[in-house]
């Protein structure tokens, strides 16, 4: 065994540096992609096993997976996944364990409902099972991240004969729906799920079924008149103000961009309803400005006289012409005469009567704020700012002033969490690619050991290139003016002659290495490298 050791370790020492270069990268490269392989082959797709388990529930489901030896993972706020091939297997073993409890399940009549049980109680888990699945198709609906049903049955009459008050009280429901971004159910979704509920239990009025958000706040039609409640003015109110700030921004960001405006709108809600009439009178045509009279509608008079002529009464040159009765006594002192005069007439005029009614919901004393990133506002101006909002919101001319502000500056920016924001951008962009990234490294990996090798070749071919300029220079030559010049401290002073032949000869190496040089710098700069080292190179 030694032996062949020894064999292959002297095999291995005997491989050129290409190819322990070339092998270390094979290896290197066969070891990553068993790594991505064995990540491919582990990876499995997880489906989810139960949603919006409370806390306690979820550690009892978590310690039943891990007996029963089934992976799982779970997010922390109740929702559960395992993988997509033992997830049908796993949900009824865990149903029939009893879990969830604190969810829906599709088996309460079935697994409770027995020989044994009760007409009572079989009423009860049908009307168990039938809450659970209302709220199951319930959770179907877009957006919609759970709902609660309760149903409350009305009790049957005994009787023939009943109270209209007894009759009244028939079955009702409440439908809790939790939605995913934490808002309300629309108008259309609360009409669809007050219908389901209502056909979906015998003698159950549209009316009778209510439904809620999360947040406590009825958002089903209440069928009833009457003004709504404050909170749902304060809703009402709150959505009308998002569209109002929506539309403010549809018209502004084209000249300024979304991120760069921000828009707040306020407003009160008027809930009251409100019914009016008003009655308009009108007089027919008149022959001319006198004329006070109508068309006729009653006439009635009386005229009494007795004994002689009775003289005039009255005021000189005048007559009467009052629409009231007129009643004329006349004892002339001058005759025994006597005259009674009574007259009423009745004159109609045109009336018109109009009755209107108000409805709730009316959006009252409206005001918008608008803040644009800049420091100025570009190519508009602020009053054509404030004709823009006015019209895009509804307010009047008059009142834009008062009820419009228009502000702009440069927003305030946090480096720090943009830098935090980047960073998590970066980690879950390679989170979601992983088997990208794995690939991409390994193909950077290969393409920077290709790179070495070829350096490496080009290194070697260089290092042959230099020497064979070194053979073609008369190293013999350099030695000995080395030698020479050691020697110079030891012998005596040469003669001119002497000195001017070896300064010749200096001359005309210097000139040959001066020439070398140039013509080649990178090889003489190679050489003075290998000179500096002392000739580690030749050791080599």
């Amino acid at each position: 065994m030694k032996e062949k050791l020894n064999t292959v370790k002297e095999y291995l020492m005997n491989l050129s540096r290409k190819t322990k270069i070339i092998a270390i990268a094979v290896l290197a490269a066969i070891v990553v992609g068993a790594v991505v392989i064995a990540l491919v082959l582990n990876h499995k797709d997880y489906v989810t096993l139960f949603t919006n388990v409370t806390e306690e529930e979820t550690t009892q489901i978590l310690a039943k997976l891990q007996e029963m030896q089934v992976q799982y993972t779970s997010d922390g706020s109740g929702n559960i996944k395992v993988p997509a091939d033992v997830a049908d297997t796993t949900r009824a073993q865990l149903a029939q364990e009893g879990y969830p409890k604190s969810g829906f399940t599709y088996d309460v009549f079935t697994n409770n409902a027995g020989g044994m049980t009760t007409d009572m109680e079989k009423q009860t888990y049908k009307l168990y099972e039938l809450q659970n699945r209302i709220g199951a198709t319930v959770r179907l609906f877009d957006g919609v991240k759970d709902a609660k049903v309760t149903i409350a049955l009305g009790e049957e009459s005994k009787y023939v004969l009943t109270d209209a008050e007894d009759a009244a009280n028939g079955p009702s429901a409440s439908v809790v729906v939790m939605m995913e971004n934490n808002g309300s159910p629309t108008s259309k979704q609360a009409v669809g799920i007050q219908r389901l509920v209502a056909q979906s239990v015998p003698n159950m009025k549209l009316e009778n079924v209510t439904v809620l958000d999360g947040n406590g706040i009825i958002v089903s039609d209440s069928m009833s008149d009457g003004a709504s409640s404050g909170e749902e003015s304060q809703a009402l109110a709150k959505l009308i103000e998002t569209q109002l700030a929506q539309k403010v921004v549809h018209v502004l960001e084209p000249f300024y961009g979304e991120d760069n405006i921000r828009v707040s709108a306020k407003g009160s809600v008027n809930m009251e309803k409100i019914i009016r009439e008003s009655t308009t009178y009108t007089t027919p045509e008149k022959i001319d400005e006198e004329d006070k009279t109508g068309i006729l509608s009653k006439d009635t008079g009386a005229r009494e006289s007795g004994g002689d002529t009775a003289g005039a009464n009255g005021v000189v040159g005048t007559e009467t012409n009052s629409d009231v009765s007129q009643y004329t006594a006349n004892a002339n002192q001058n005759g025994n005469g006597y005259t009674s005069e009574s007259w009423t007439r009745d004159y109609l005029v045109n009336q018109i009567k109009e009755q209107g009614e108000i409805d709730t919901g009316v959006l009252e004393d409206v005001t918008v704020s608008v803040a644009i990133n800049g420091r100025t506002l570009g190519d508009l101006t602020t009053n054509k700012l404030m004709e823009l909002v006015g019209n895009a919101v509804g307010i009047a001319p008059e009142d834009r002033t008062d009820k419009i502000a228009i502000a702009n500056a440069p927003f305030y920016e946090d480096k720090e969490a943009d830098k935090r924001s980047t960073m998590e951008v970066i980690t879950e962009a390679i989170k979601d690619n992983l088997l990208f990234v794995i690939i991409g490294v390994i193909v950077l990996l290969l393409l920077l050991t290709a790179l070495f090798i070829m350096l490496r070749k080009r290194k070697k071919k260089q290092e042959e290139t230099e020497a064979e300029m070194l053979e073609e220079i008369p190293g013999e030559e350099l030695l000995e003016g080395e030698e020479t010049g050691e020697g110079e401290e030891q012998e005596p002073l040469p003669s001119p002659e002497l000195l001017n032949v070896q300064n010749e000869r200096s001359q005309e190496l210097r000139e040959r290495i001066r020439a070398f040089a140039d013509e080649n710098p990178e090889l003489s700069a190679q050489m003075l490298k290998n000179w500096l080292r002392g000739g580690d190179e030749d050791g080599n």
